[in-house]
């Protein structure tokens, strides 16, 4: 692992990497329990950097949420929505000002986020169903496990864009497995590194560099409940995909952590694809194409 550490290190030079703004990065170091944090210290930082506190407002007033009054400083919608949602927010606003506009080839970063968002929306309402774990949190795991995949591209233009021009031309073949295979390692490693260097918290980085360890995480469910969801969110169908090509590997570990659980399948991508247009309005991406739910039918 530390040659993959050290090829990565060099391929992501952290020098040239663009730094995490300092009021997310303050924003994002503090503990989810609103028991253990003082939520000035939450608001501070938001308030001090008046793009990010306007966009925290502008989130907290959409349709969302639906409040009836407007909801006019961050203090009052931080104690309405919770901390964890605010954060998750800030992560992304913070994650998506890093990452290349990278569209090339067969890639486009916009169906990136499109996949990413619908992975973390997956993640968060299977969660809040099972009443298991913590959704906020997984949510921001599965809504960044790719986020390295843009910068690796900008890094590596040649090599990588062949990468994906494979993937492109064989949709059965796994990312993972042709970065493997390539480089000796994929973008899960590299998006651990990323997140390490961005001081994400370390749960978060554990997510991301563990997605693609489905069996053993769906192994492990009851104790990470968590990990176990974001994996198997890397399996939902691509908004480049016509067909679900690793359906049948989805439905094997749904059904191993879930038995008898088929029709909540059916209500979460209904869930999905009904909330997915208002949050994808906050945070400027466009609407998929086809529709989560329409792959249930193939």
């Amino acid at each position: 692992m530390s040659s993959v550490h050290d090829e990565l290190s060099k391929i992501l030079m952290i020098e040239q990497l663009p730094a995490m703004p300092h009021s997310a990065l303050s924003v994002l170091q503090l503990d989810n329990d609103v028991a253990k944090v003082n939520i000035n210290d939450l608001v501070r930082p938001i308030e001090a950097d008046i793009g990010l506190a306007t966009q925290v407002l502008k989130f907290l007033n959409s349709s969302y949420f639906g409040f009836q009054s407007a909801i006019s400083n961050v203090k009052q919608g931080i104690a309405l929505v919770g901390i964890r949602i605010v954060k998750n927010f800030v992560l992304w606003k913070a994650v998506f000002s890093l990452i290349p506009k990278s569209k090339t080839g067969s890639f486009d970063v916009a169906m990136l986020w499109q996949d990413s968002l619908r992975r973390a929306m997956f993640s968060r309402f299977l969660l809040l169903e099972l009443k298991k774990g913590d959704p906020e949190t997984a949510f921001a795991g599965a809504l960044l496990q790719d986020m390295a995949i843009p910068l690796l591209l900008k890094k590596k233009p040649a090599d990588y864009a062949d990468v994906l021009d494979r993937l492109a031309k064989s949709p059965q073949s796994r990312l993972s497995t042709l970065e493997n295979e390539t480089f000796g390692w994929n973008h899960a490693d590299a998006g651990a590194l990323l997140g390490k260097n961005w001081k994400l918290p370390v749960p978060l980085v554990n997510l991301i560099e563990n997605h693609l360890k489905i069996e053993e995480s769906v192994g492990n469910f009851e104790k990470q409940p968590e990990q176990s969801i974001v994996s198997l969110s890397a399996l939902l169908p691509s908004v480049t995909e016509s067909v679900w090509n690793e359906r049948a590997d989805f439905d094997k570990f749904f059904q191993s952590i879930l038995p008898e659980k088929s029709p909540l399948l059916t209500k979460i991508f209904d869930k999905v694809d009904r909330e997915f247009e208002q949050y994808a309005m906050i945070i400027q991406i466009t609407k998929p194409k086809k529709p989560l739910f329409n792959y249930l039918d193939e």
